[in-house]
């Protein structure tokens, strides 16, 4: 499945339970654009529909999400919906049911007491098609009245309905008034353009935005995505979109990959496999989905044995055959003078130039993304390792701060060390606050670890290392960064 360009941002309240909810707050940008080769990367907003941008007092614009003008509220694309195409959609709740026959739907959203928190104003209906097994959205609701009710139903993926299921600390609320695909920006995806072997996919809307799609590799016939597994950042490959997860082996020694899908589901074209000496500076293999074979024979992998086991009779399984070369692309910082904040590229030889996600925080030295503080402000955090609070103690009384830095087995080689790790801060007792901090990794630790969820218990470290943390930094050390609309 591809990965959304722009991520879904939650809607505001709504200030009733019929009326959508509006996040008509933000800036309108009326600055002078970036510098650069193309400062946009080809992207440009339409009339109605506009990008919006996370904007550095360098010059540095990083894409955001989308906003609907006339509708007043941010979006995202989703699809493809039951007409077959991609619209800008706002976020909302999920929808399950609240009686036996999966007949009455209602919204469904966590309601943590000690944090609350406005429900969005939309229920956003995802469920399966019927007879191609793919899962998508299938109607937008304004959100309706709040209900009183403690269990649901639920809809498996052949359309039968299961349940009760109780839900402690969530909130129902009942179905308003759907909402029609043409009050939304409908928007048509391209044929693939260029000339190389990876080539760019494009959506635009009949209001005038243009904005980068998919990458398409013309080897396989497929689209993909760039993903960086290269600790140094230097390079990326492109993952293919339609591939499902191979976690069985057809033969005894675990070489041949095999997968599973819902019993009269269509194959994925492609099968993801993660051998079990895969080193985290590696992708996973992607292998090309053969034929349906019986339940029998299957093993899996269990530690360094190929293990048999039983096939079900409930799924289909799949061989697979020829193992893809992925296409590899340059991946590395802009270089635009004076800018902190850089975007990052990759690149391909024969013109292909897309967007990473990620930003390049020169000031730093590390890769970072736009991360929200409980005051409100935005800061460009690094990626980095996680940190974790243990014990150095078998009575867990001496508490340390660990990051956790994934190795591999030990044909892997040395681990690639990031120079900080981010630790979770967990919002203070009535307070939906959490954040982050940011420290910087030290030394490996060699000493013993202990956890205690209960009970204090020796942690055994596997394929990885932990490495001890210094004190925490300043935010104000990061690049701040606020969100403007596009003109």
């Amino acid at each position: 499945m591809r990965r959304v360009c722009l991520a879904a941002a939650a809607c505001a309240a709504a200030c009733s339970s019929s009326a959508p909810a509006t996040v008509d707050s933000k800036v309108v940008d009326t600055t002078t654009p970036d510098t650069g080769p193309d400062p946009n990367d080809g992207a440009k907003s339409g009339q109605r529909l506009k990008i919006s941008y996370w904007a550095f007092a360098d010059g540095t614009r990083a894409w955001d999400e989308f906003y609907d003008s006339q509708r007043k509220e941010d979006c995202y694309i989703g699809g493809p919906w039951p007409d077959g195409n991609y619209y800008c959609q706002p976020g909302g709740s999920s929808v399950e049911y609240s009686d036996a026959g999966c007949t009455t739907k209602v919204g469904i959203v966590y309601h943590d007491p000690s944090c609350p928190q406005p429900a969005p104003g939309y229920l956003l209906d995802y469920s399966y098609t019927s007879g191609t097994c793919s899962y998508g959205p299938q109607h937008l609701y304004l959100r309706g009245n709040k209900l009183t009710m403690t269990t649901y139903y639920y809809k498996q993926s052949n359309g039968t309905c299961s349940g009760p299921v109780t839900a402690t600390n969530y909130d129902f609320y009942s179905a308003g008034a759907e909402v029609p695909l043409s009050a939304l920006v409908k928007l048509d995806v391209s044929a693939p353009t260029g000339t190389g072997t990876l080539q760019q996919r494009w959506v635009s809307s009949s209001d005038g935005l243009k904005f980068p799609w998919n990458v398409h590799d013309s080897t396989f016939g497929a689209d993909c995505y760039p993903e960086a597994y290269d600790p140094s950042g230097t390079s990326a490959v492109c993952l293919p979109d339609n591939a499902g997860y191979a976690s069985y082996d057809h033969d005894a020694a675990c070489t041949i990959p095999e997968l599973s899908q819902t019993k009269g589901c269509p194959a994925p074209q492609f099968a993801e496999y993660y051998p079990p000496n895969l080193c985290p500076a590696d992708p996973p293999n992607y292998y090309t989905v053969g034929g349906m074979v019986t339940n029998t024979p299957l093993y899996y992998q269990s530690g360094s044995a190929c293990t048999a086991t039983t096939g079900s009779t409930t799924v289909d399984y799949y061989t697979t055959t020829q193992r893809l070369t992925l296409d590899s692309m340059m991946r590395a910082p802009d270089t635009l003078a004076s800018h902190r904040i850089q975007l990052i590229h990759e690149t391909t030889t024969d013109g292909l130039r897309t967007r990473d996600w990620s930003l390049w925080d020169q000031q730093q030295g590390v890769e970072c993304y736009p991360t929200t503080m409980p005051d409100g402000t935005t800061r460009c955090f690094p990626y980095g390792g996680y940190i974790d609070t243990y014990y150095k103690d078998a009575a867990c009384t001496q508490q340390i701060d660990l990051a956790y830095i994934s190795t591999g087995p030990a044909s892997c080689g040395a681990p690639y060390v990031p120079k900080l790790g981010l630790k979770y801060v967990p919002p203070a007792t009535g307070s939906c606050a959490y954040s982050y901090e940011i420290h910087p990794l030290n030394a490996a630790y060699t000493g013993a670890i202990y956890t205690n969820y209960g009970t204090c218990a020796a942690y055994t470290v596997t394929n990885a290392k932990m490495y001890t943390v210094g004190a925490a930094m300043d935010p104000t050390m990061f690049a701040s960064a606020s969100v403007v609309i596009d003109q």
